[in-house]
């Protein structure tokens, strides 16, 4: 240790070590930067960038070797061998180059450590290789203790700097840590080298002068030094700066809507949680929330495609950006769903103002290349001032206030009320006992009579279905129904039905006819034929007796899918009705390209029918529309004599209603069933 300080502090000009140590320093953090790089890049990316991570760390090696040899003042004439000084270049930039690749490859901590030696070791051969190249008037002897020492010292804490490359402490420590450890490598190394050195003069050797004086090798090396970390930090800041820009359009990416170019919803829960810490810690600011869903658009794709839809949404995007002010902000989360949130604001009217922009903007006609268009909007509002201060939840109520708009066709923005938050609750909580009534065994079929108008005896049953609800008693249809329908639940729950319909129907002595209700979400099942096969199946259940109740709606959503499933139901010789005819796209064309076996009449024209002229009219057409098809018509709704007497004069072929009884339980049902087949037997005998 004695003979290292000695050797530093009496034989070298401090200035030169300084300088030295600085490249040294600068050129480590450089070298490790890119070794780290190394260890995270891949492919094409890597190769490249070995050649130029082991030219900058073999010249980081090189360089402060020779700055630290011109700081060396042996006393006497000096010089450097030029093949020799050329030649541990090459050694320090090849060696790097090796060790580099190992730590860029290697699969373990350990791995990366050997590398880190093989670099420790590449110091020392690029070191006692110039020192062969310095030549003076006499011999140098070799201390071997000293030698040894510097060989263990680069090897070791070569070892360190890529061990801890390779633990990526993160941070500024990540960065120094290293770097400090290459640093020690090198200067150590050296340093204990020269220790090691002992000049025995010999006035018979002379200096050859074909050498490069001290003046030259400056040049030189200040000049290889300089532009190699020229090319190094320009790399770096290269690499920095792409980084950042990629970094920059990747996170604009996965921040908005690549159609829109609106903010998407990953960015607004980020601005939701940013509002959050604000609204938390300044208890007077204020915010609001406005939830913007567009009506109308689903006809717009489906009448002119998406590539129209898309188009729209542009351009109803564009109009909504043109509305924003200072502390407006509107983003696109979802098919044709908005949220926009605005700040700074006083009165609720700011905020409703707000609103009533961005209505006026939605609602102005789009004209198109192809067409022109018209959308509008259901806008719901939530804000501080009345509805609490957490965004989320302010998040939740505009979107009840949207629905609620959207249900009032006269109120395109509404105001979030308790009111809303109530019935909102309540729907929430219907779903949820909805989901549990299935596995709990709350459902339970009635059966509503189907008679045949000519001499009123009963042909067939309809099934209907009712919710007994633990707490709230019997759920009425036209509240559960719309439910199921939704949320889908009216899948499992028509599966239901229809399976014990079967069931049931199996069951009786007298061949009635069982009329089941098919949801439209039923049919676009891929499974649905194959359910209703296995149910006859199971149940013995003669295909005939089955009618299937399919409703306008199942149709126009997929005719094309729905024409395939009723071919395949009507090759099992399952018999299909249209039901509640006239309520809504019925057209003469459709009876003639779909396989109907009956027409129901909906009810709201049945009911007077002989009083109102207008409905009597839609029904006598419905009856000689059926006639010239000759398809059966059901009336539904028949309730009172007048009713039945109107329907006879018409030779309407069925009826069904209240008029023969409410819906029944199955115990009366099949008291019903079991008289008819008792009066069948007396009838054969």
């Amino acid at each position: 240790m004695y003979r290292l300080l000695d050797c530093i502090t009496q034989e070298h000009i401090y200035g030169l070590v300084a300088v030295a140590a600085f490249i040294c320093v600068i050129g480590s953090v450089l070298s490790t930067h890119m070794s780290t790089r190394l260890t995270q890049w891949t492919g094409m990316r890597r190769l490249v960038q070995l050649p130029l991570a082991g030219l900058i760390t073999g010249a980081t090696i090189w360089s402060t070797h020779f700055i630290a040899m011109l700081s060396y003042d042996p006393g006497y004439a000096h010089g450097y061998e030029p093949v020799l000084t050329g030649v541990s270049l090459l050694v320090g930039v090849i060696g790097s180059l090796a060790a580099n690749t190992g730590l860029a490859y290697a699969r373990s901590r350990i791995a990366a450590c050997a590398a880190g030696a093989v670099f420790g070791l590449t110091v020392t051969a690029m070191h006692y290789t110039g020192m062969n190249a310095y030549l003076l008037p006499g011999t140098i002897v070799w201390s071997l203790p000293h030698l040894v020492a510097s060989v263990l010292l680069g090897a070791g804490f070569g070892a360190l700097s890529y061990g801890l490359i390779v633990q990526r402490l993160g941070g500024v420590a990540g960065r120094l840590w290293p770097a400090g450890a290459m640093v020690l490598a090198i200067c150590l190394m050296h340093f204990t080298g020269m220790s090691a050195i002992e000049i025995r003069l010999d006035s018979s050797i002379e200096v050859p002068t074909e050498t490069i004086s001290d003046t030259a090798m400056a040049m030189l090396i200040f000049g290889v030094t300089g532009i190699i970390l020229l090319i190094a930090i320009a790399s770096a800041s290269i690499e920095v700066n792409l980084e950042g820009e990629s970094r920059s359009q990747l996170t604009h990416a996965a921040l908005h809507d690549p159609l829109t170019g609106m903010p998407n919803r990953m960015w607004l829960t980020r601005k939701l949680d940013a509002l959050q810490t604000q609204l938390t810690e300044n208890e007077t600011a204020k915010a609001a929330v406005l939830t913007i869903d567009l009506n109308l658009f689903k006809e717009v794709n489906d009448l002119h495609g998406h590539a129209i839809g898309d188009a729209v949404l542009r351009r109803v995007s564009q109009s909504l950006n043109e509305q924003k002010g200072e502390g407006e902000y509107i983003a696109r989360v979802g098919g044709d769903e908005f949220v926009a949130i605005k700040l700074g604001f006083r009165r609720i009217e700011e905020v409703q103002s707000f609103a009533e922009r961005l209505h006026a903007a939605i609602v102005e006609p789009i004209d198109l290349e192809e067409v022109s268009l018209r959308v509008g909007a259901s806008i719901g509002i939530a804000s501080t001032l009345e509805d609490g201060r957490d965004p989320n939840q302010l998040l939740h109520k505009s979107d009840v206030a949207m629905y609620r708009a959207k249900s009032e066709a006269d109120t395109p923005i509404c105001q979030f009320d308790e009111e809303m938050d109530r019935r909102s609750r309540d729907k929430t909580q219907l779903v949820h006992d909805l989901r549990l009534a299935l596995q709990n065994n709350e459902f339970e079929l009635v059966y509503q009579l189907q008679n045949t108008l000519e001499t009123l005896a009963p042909v067939g049953f309809e099934v209907l279905l009712r919710w007994n609800h633990p707490t709230r008693g019997r759920v009425s249809p036209d509240e559960f129904i719309p439910v199921a329908e939704e949320t889908g639940l009216v899948r499992d729950i028509g599966a239901w039905v229809l399976r014990e319909a079967c069931r049931e129907a199996a069951q009786w002595d007298h061949p009635y006819s069982i009329a089941v209700n098919v949801a439209p979400q039923q049919l676009v099942q891929p499974s649905f034929v194959e359910d209703v096969m296995d149910n006859l199946f199971e149940t013995g259940l003669d295909p005939q007796r089955l009618e299937l109740e399919i409703t306008e709606a199942s149709i126009i959503d997929d005719q094309a899918h729905t024409l395939k499933v009723m071919h395949k139901l009507k090759e099992l010789s399952i018999r299909i009705a249209m039901d509640d005819f006239g309520t809504g796209y019925s057209s003469l064309s459709m009876l003639q390209t779909f396989p109907f076996d009956k027409i129901k009449i909906d009810r709201s024209f049945v009911q007077d029918v002989h009083k109102d002229a207008q409905r009597a009219a839609i029904v006598r057409s419905t009856l000689l529309l059926g006639a010239a098809l000759d398809i059966p018509v059901l009336a539904e709704g028949v309730e009172v004599e007048d009713e039945l007497s109107f329907l006879r004069a018409e030779s309407c072929t069925s009826v069904q209603g209240f008029y023969f009884g409410q819906p029944m339980t199955r115990d009366d049902m099949r008291r019903i069933a079991c008289n008819a087949a008792v009066d069948g037997e007396k009838n054969a005998a």
